[in-house]
């Protein structure tokens, strides 16, 4: 849920990326970091809950399940927006190879790019999933993996160095780490100071990031964006302080109310139609309202705006005959 809400608002706050050093900017910037770890935790989330999928069903159960879930709601919607940026004018008709390039690059909405990752990470789980019940194995990878996607990686961008993309892990690549790392925390109780430390990391590596953004940027709108991208060390901090903060807080008495769990249950089972139509919702309410996307109260609050009007369609078109096919 939270993770769903902070990917809105990073788009509502899109204007982070023209790096003009306004105060609007600025806000938009710490939008932008307090909400980074969305994306990575997702990616999380599917490895906590589904590497251990032949606990509970066949790896050809796993993928009709994800083809249902995932396959035929993008395939729905990506029509949906295809045709529409056709009749607006977005997209221009330019032969069956242009379209097939457009598909195969999840350009019809460019929200949609975080499909291929995920779709990496599905045809990876019968693979990974071999590996549940053994944790030196999964130890493994996610150390070399760490070590290959994120800190060298950096370590060669302070130093002004290029990084040998080959020395990649292979069996992890970018987001196919974070599906392990989710699981692995998932599945191990950490020490309080082991708890600590990573709130101190991620609390680090956010500051990293709003700090070193801001105080490169130049007069000139270009900034130093060595702490950006979803596998740097800085987000990957990030991304596994949050995961590990709403692992523990999530046991606290208040959400073990049978009212409060029926809620999150509500509100979670909307997440992926939410983000599979949100970027419209926000699109029409600045076009229609003519928001001003640099006001402090777009920026601030406008997520919450187009969660909840997001939410409202979901919530009514999951009743209708085959809505289920529509938002799953």
């Amino acid at each position: 849920i939270l993770a769903c809400l902070c990917v809105i608002g990073m788009h509502c706050n899109g204007i982070v990326h023209y790096f003009d050093n306004s105060d609007a900017w600025h806000r938009s910037m710490a939008v932008e970091t307090l909400a980074y770890w969305a994306v990575p935790v997702f990616c999380m989330l599917s490895g906590a809950t589904m590497i251990n999928y032949r606990e509970r069903y066949s790896t050809g159960t796993f993928i009709k399940r994800r083809l249902m879930k995932v396959g035929i709601p993008l395939v729905i919607w990506t029509t949906v927006f295809y045709f529409w940026k056709m009749h607006t004018g977005a997209i221009v008709w330019a032969g069956f190879r242009d379209l097939l390039n457009i598909l195969i690059n999840f350009r019809v909405e460019g929200v949609y790019w975080f499909f291929a990752p995920l779709l990496m990470i599905y045809i990876s789980l019968p693979v990974l999933s071999k590996f549940s019940n053994d944790r030196t194995s999964i130890q493994y990878m996610i150390i070399a993996g760490v070590l290959t996607v994120s800190v060298l990686p950096f370590l060669c961008s302070l130093l002004g160095l290029t990084y040998n993309a080959s020395l990649v892990f292979p069996m992890t690549g970018e987001y196919v780490l974070y599906a392990l790392i989710g699981y692995y925390l998932h599945t191990t109780e950490l020490k309080p100071w082991h708890r600590v430390v990573t709130y101190l990391t991620g609390i680090a590596g956010a500051l990293a990031r709003y700090l070193h953004t801001s105080l490169t940027l130049n007069a000139t709108g270009v900034a130093n964006t060595l702490t950006w991208g979803y596998s740097n060390l800085p987000c990957l901090a990030l991304a596994v302080a949050v995961f590990v903060f709403v692992k523990y807080a999530s046991r606290v008495p208040l959400f073990r109310r049978d009212k409060v769990k029926e809620a999150c249950r509500f509100l979670a089972s909307a997440s992926f139609g939410i983000y599979l139509i949100h970027i419209f919702i926000m699109n029409v309410i600045v076009a229609k309202l003519g928001v001003d996307i640099s006001a402090i109260t777009w920026q601030m609050l406008g997520a919450f705006l187009v969660y909840f009007i997001s939410l409202a369609i979901v919530k009514i078109l999951q009743r209708i005959p085959y809505g289920k096919y529509i938002f799953p």
